[in-house]
């Protein structure tokens, strides 16, 4: 069965034949940044079924912020949330590009929302499937061929 990742937790989804799948995160070190407990733990539990780990948690943007400055080089990808507390993660979202850092938003907002928030990177909608999640983060490290 696959799981969802909800506002209040992963449950089962009835009648569903996907599953996760182990390994497909290739143990890629992943920074989670929600600042809601019961998602967040649930993005964690759910990162290490689908094989990544988790490098850290934060739960607003100086808690982001600072994991990021102390912790350069030790996690490969972030999730992020765009909404934290009130505070727009777009100042996590510049650092992460200057140091070429991959990430994906996550999001109650549509994609269309988002792009007219100004953000560019990959998004993912809530409530969403594990595997989603695990696939769009494993997207992120899959590079378009180069043109000769």
């Amino acid at each position: 069965m696959t799981r969802s990742v909800t506002m209040g937790g992963a449950v089962p989804e009835p009648g569903e034949a996907a599953s996760v799948l182990p390994g497909m995160g290739a143990l890629r070190r992943v920074l989670v940044v929600e600042d809601d407990d019961f998602i967040s733990a649930d993005i964690a539990c759910t990162l290490d079924e689908s094989g990544f780990n988790v490098a850290g948690t934060a739960q607003s943007l100086g808690a982001a912020m600072r994991f990021v400055r102390d912790n350069t080089g030790q996690f490969d990808c972030a999730l992020v949330d765009i909404d934290l507390g009130g505070e727009s993660c777009q100042p996590l979202a510049a650092s992460l590009d200057g140091l070429n850092v991959p990430y994906l938003l996550v999001t109650a907002h549509s994609e269309d929302v988002v792009r007219e928030l100004g953000f560019r990177a990959p998004v993912i909608e809530k409530p969403f499937q594990a595997v989603q999640l695990s696939n769009r983060l494993s997207g992120l490290f899959v590079r378009e061929p180069q043109e000769a």
